[in-house]
């Protein structure tokens, strides 16, 4: 179906239920299958995340034989990053568990439902809807049903293991200003990130995108996961979103020298698989470096004397150093930082005194 430059479209904002004879241009951000909820081996339905020309955000949700109408007339299957004109379709209330967008309405595209796909090369592209997670610190912009994207560089891994019902793997990413959040992928997920960080011999950045992630408001932190089947992780790509954030990165040579370490990593799963590094204590002795280790020693005494818990900087859990009125980050070069407690119990095995920290 052709139309002609003087059609006029109606913007997302625009959009209300009560009307199907709609007119819209919009770019596809996420296109995915929704398995069906009694099987889970067969497609339920097809979902987009789309924007118009102002960077409104809409979910759009249609039956497979809908898609396949649609697609038959276009003769090529629906694409991320693609603008089309979409015409009549019904717009439905947002009420889904968890939602792609923050518009308080959905599309539903249905037989009356026209598709068709333009070339037009000005029309403007927002793939991405970060959030910073300096938002993410405030609870009230903690918000648990909407999925939000973030962007940032991974600095610790954790080898996957099996949980009570998946495959997980845990894992921290960091902004360009320090701020650290806790990620978590599920099953077919990992293998979208896990690749990278094992082939990255030379230790460079690796950047990482979460699209449509689920945010968890825990006790004392925000925690990002993926969110079945919406959720898309992207590696390192070569687009300018990720070439801007490694600008950004560069410029603060803090972070852009910090190491990539997987040390962080599950203990019940690394000695159940024979992984446990285990060391002797002339090796401790003479070892120079940080590491993560486990030796197999009597415990000869308990220190009593002295604190058994410190200050430390939430961002990159280093002691703060107390002045008058004022408590001082070092490492992050900041004055009052978010702080947390820190425990740290000193024992002496054998000949000299270990500190283990919690």
């Amino acid at each position: 179906m052709a139309y002609s430059s003087a059609t006029l479209f109606s913007v997302l904002n625009d959009v209300h239920s009560g009307s199907t004879a709609w007119c819209i241009k919009a770019r596809i951000i996420r296109f995915y299958k929704q398995p069906a909820y009694l099987n889970k081996n067969e497609v339920g339905s097809m979902e987009l995340v789309i924007h118009d020309k102002e960077g409104v955000r809409i979910h759009v949700t249609m039956k497979p034989n809908i898609y396949e109408k649609l697609t038959a007339k276009m003769e090529k299957e629906m694409q991320e990053g693609s603008v089309y004109i979409i015409k009549n379709f019904l717009v439905i209330d947002n009420t889904t568990s968890f939602r792609t967008t923050h518009h308080n309405h959905k599309l539903k595209f249905f037989r009356n439902t026209t598709m068709s796909l333009t070339d037009e090369e000005y029309f403007p592209s927002h793939m991405y809807n970060f959030t910073t997670l300096d938002q993410l610190q405030f609870d009230n912009l903690i918000d648990e049903v909407h999925l939000e994207d973030v962007i940032r560089r991974v600095i610790s891994y954790q080898k996957p293991f099996d949980g009570l019902k998946a495959k997980k793997m845990d894992f921290r990413i960091q902004d360009t200003n320090n701020n650290q959040l806790s990620c978590t992928l599920w099953e077919e997920y990992i293998d979208d990130l896990l690749p990278t960080l094992e082939r990255n011999e030379d230790n460079k950045p690796v950047i990482v995108a979460i699209q449509s992630g689920r945010l968890l408001k825990l006790t004392d932190q925000v925690k990002i996961s993926n969110s079945f089947h919406v959720t898309k992780v992207t590696v390192n790509a070569d687009c300018d979103v990720f070439a801007e954030f490694m600008a950004r990165l560069e410029l603060n040579n803090d972070v852009a020298r910090r190491m990539l370490s997987n040390t962080d990593y599950n203990i019940y799963a690394d000695f159940t698989r024979g992984n446990a590094r285990v060391r002797t204590l002339a090796y401790l002795n003479d070892f120079k470096g940080d590491g993560l280790f486990w030796i197999d020693v009597t415990i000869v005494d308990i220190q009593t004397t002295g604190d058994f818990w410190y200050s430390a900087c939430k961002k990159c859990a280093k002691k703060l150093i107390v002045h008058p009125g004022t408590k001082v980050c070092t490492s992050c070069d900041e004055d009052n930082p978010i702080e947390t407690i820190r425990f740290k119990i000193e024992i002496v095995v054998e000949v000299f005194v270990f500190v283990s920290f919690e």
